[in-house]
């Protein structure tokens, strides 16, 4: 006991050096990225463009640092390592989950507010069933998937298990479908319509208004590409969905 007693001030010490160096290295843990002003210089001297930086902070990957942008009114996601010395434009996969992590967190940012989703009900073209939660359907006429995508939801929506409202959302690379689009809306041809891919010269400015302003808004939340599901959360899947992880997405809204 004497023997303890004795030594008892110099453990004290080494305790606390350890607790002090532990300490510091939790903090430097927690400031392991650069800062907004940093990386603001260094994204405008690799890229030739000043871009907003909205958020910092660490990524999944250890030593990875998530770099929320705004970029043409978009937010996107960057990467960099923990000193900014090197940036990554490109999605980041998990191995073991197969998730697109970039895909989930830019889901995550872009989510929809309550405000914006009331907004999708004055953007969308028509609607399918009048039962269950409503799913908004950002949808192209001639999307090879979209019609995957329909052949699933359709039967759900006609079973009372979900509302559809389809925004049309015409790829630009897919010649004479905006046009479609606009006459659906003008000729109020609705949903049969749009599966006979309709098309007539009426191109009405309340139709043109309502393509391109569904267009601009979604890219504006980081949609750009069909099928998309925008769920009454706010939150959105893009691609094809297949029967059993839609009802178990809808599940969560009974």
């Amino acid at each position: 006991m004497k023997h303890f007693t004795k030594w008892l001030p110099l453990f004290l010490l080494l305790m606390a050096g350890l607790y002090l160096s532990f300490a510091t290295v939790v903090e430097a843990a927690e400031q392991s990225c650069p800062t907004k002003q940093a990386l603001e210089k260094a994204i405008q001297q690799t890229f030739r463009q000043r871009l907003e930086i909205v958020d910092v902070k660490p990524a999944d990957l250890p030593g990875l640092c998530q770099i929320q942008i705004k970029f043409r009114n978009q937010r996107r996601l960057i990467y960099s390592d923990s000193k900014g010395n090197y940036l990554i434009a490109g999605q980041l996969f998990s191995t073991k989950s197969g998730k697109n992590l970039t895909r989930e967190a830019m889901t995550e940012i872009n989510k929809l507010s309550k405000e914006e989703l009331k907004k999708l009900d004055e953007l969308a073209a028509f609607t399918l069933g009048d039962k269950g939660p409503v799913v908004y359907f950002v949808t192209d006429p001639h999307c090879p998937y979209c019609k995957k995508a329909e052949q699933i939801i359709e039967p759900l929506a006609k079973a009372g298990k979900v509302r559809v409202k389809y925004i049309l959302f015409p790829l630009k690379f897919h010649k004479g479908a905006k046009e479609e689009c606009i006459s659906i809306i003008c000729d109020n041809k609705g949903l049969e319509g749009f599966r006979n891919r309709y098309r007539s010269d009426n191109q009405c400015e309340k139709g043109k208004k309502k393509v391109e302003e569904a267009m601009n808004f979604l890219m504006s939340k980081g949609i750009n590409g069909t099928p998309t599901y925008i769920f009454p959360d706010g939150r959105y899947h893009s691609g094809v969905m297949d029967r059993k992880a839609l009802e178990a997405r809808l599940a969560k809204f009974k």
